[in-house]
């Protein structure tokens, strides 16, 4: 089964979606994917209040829309990451993070905090 097929059943099936959208860029990067991730398993990253995209429709509504607004590769977990909707995703850590600089000084006080 392709990517796009898998997103599909997902919200179809899964989230009792009519259909998912996306616009070109969007599917133009499943399609590209598709040669070398197309066994990847998908990751729906949408709103957790509904099964649609729209956090106001609570509990599991039918045949609404399913809109894809990105697409990410996890290539370590092996995850193609569909964030759909208006959601916001957590950032990850910078390359030096900030716990690093924090430490006690010859008097035993905590440095370093914000």
């Amino acid at each position: 089964m392709g990517l796009w097929e898998k997103i599909e059943l997902i919200a179809t099936s899964i989230y009792g979606a009519e259909e998912i959208i996306a616009d070109k860029k969007v599917r133009a990067q499943i399609k590209q994917y598709q040669k070398d991730y197309g066994h990847f398993q998908i990751c729906m990253a949408k709103t957790q209040y509904s099964f649609s995209t729209d956090p106001n429709l609570r509990g599991a509504p039918k045949h609404h829309v399913v809109p894809i607004r990105e697409v990410r590769l996890a290539t370590g977990a092996e995850f193609l990451v569909v964030v759909c909707g208006d959601i916001m995703t957590m950032p990850g850590l910078p390359v030096n993070p900030s716990a690093h600089d924090i430490h006690l000084n010859d008097e035993g006080q905590i440095e370093g905090l914000f």
